[in-house]
């Protein structure tokens, strides 16, 4: 039995816990539409984790890659040309996943530091990926 994806994303870590619930997005034709056009990478990385992942979007189809985070280089805006970073704890990213945190709750946490954002405006891209989920 093999423990990675066909991402190479080992089972059971933070990226392939972000790839399972983003990756079902290329069946979705609403997602297909509405980001026919765009090309965006977004940087998740738990603090306190041993990956991050690295969503790649890149004109209606998305993947989902696993960061090493133990060097900061590795995960630099200069290495990976990333748009957008999201850093935080697993427990804050599970909160937000799960719906446990509000958007008041989020941006105090932001405003207090337990987040860290860069390029929030692509952020919004996250919610809009989401809410294509739930529908």
């Amino acid at each position: 039995m093999n423990s990675e994806s066909a991402n190479n994303i080992k089972q059971g870590s933070f990226a392939a816990s972000i790839a399972e619930l983003y990756e079902p997005l290329n069946a979705n034709l609403k997602f297909k539409e509405k980001f026919k056009d765009d090309v965006f990478k977004i940087l998740l990385n738990p603090k306190d984790g041993e990956t991050a992942a690295l969503i790649q979007v890149d004109r209606g189809s998305l993947t989902v890659k696993s960061i090493d985070n133990s060097n900061k280089k590795n995960i630099d805006q200069k290495t990976l040309d990333w748009d957008a970073l999201m850093q935080t704890t697993i427990e804050i990213f599970s909160d937000i996943g799960s719906g446990k945190l509000s958007s008041s709750e989020i941006v105090k946490k932001v405003v207090t530091r337990k987040i860290k954002v860069k390029n929030p405006n692509f952020l919004t891209k996250l919610t809009e990926m989401g809410n294509l989920l739930r529908e």
